[in-house]
């Protein structure tokens, strides 16, 4: 399915709150307890909080048929993945592709040549697919809970290098 992919605007930073928990909730169960996903999301973010740091970094946003936003990434100007969440009807079906390929191809026409993310046990083999690898295993602690999740990366290759 193709997904049409644009950059956020300002009026996008409610649907991603919800997409962000949702996307916590209903699919990050997949890897990881009740308890953590309570302390990783415990409601929907206050997107006027969040609105500030989203415009600080290249998001992108996708959109269904109906120019409904299922998913979205951010990525920060020096190449650091912060946030990558798809609904549950858009997991698998190419949206993350689609959004991941956008944010890289920015990067490179940035002259960035390295990507860096701290990505959830759910997000690991994603970008693994996508040439990632795995710089540590690393558990981070959110309201006293423990979160697993990898340091990972990625190197950039320019159009015509080897």
């Amino acid at each position: 399915m193709d997904w049409p992919v644009r950059r956020f605007e300002a009026a996008d930073a409610p649907r991603l709150c919800e997409i962000f928990y949702r996307s916590v909730h209903e699919v990050a169960c997949a890897k990881y307890d009740r308890t953590q996903l309570d302390a990783w999301a415990p409601k929907i973010p206050d997107s006027n909080v969040w609105l500030e740091r989203l415009l600080e970094y290249d998001t992108f946003v996708a959109e269904n048929a109906a120019k409904e936003t299922v998913a979205w990434i951010s990525t920060s100007t020096a190449g650091y993945i912060d946030m990558l969440f798809c609904l549950p009807e858009a997991i698998g079906r190419g949206a993350a592709t689609q959004l991941y390929a956008a944010a890289e191809h920015a990067a490179v026409a940035r002259g960035l040549t390295r990507l860096t993310a701290h990505a959830s046990l759910l997000a690991q083999p994603f970008f693994a697919k996508h040439g990632w690898r795995i710089e540590k295993h690393e558990t981070v602690v959110r309201r006293g809970v423990d979160i697993p999740r990898a340091e990972m990366s990625k190197l950039l290759v320019k159009p015509n290098s080897p």
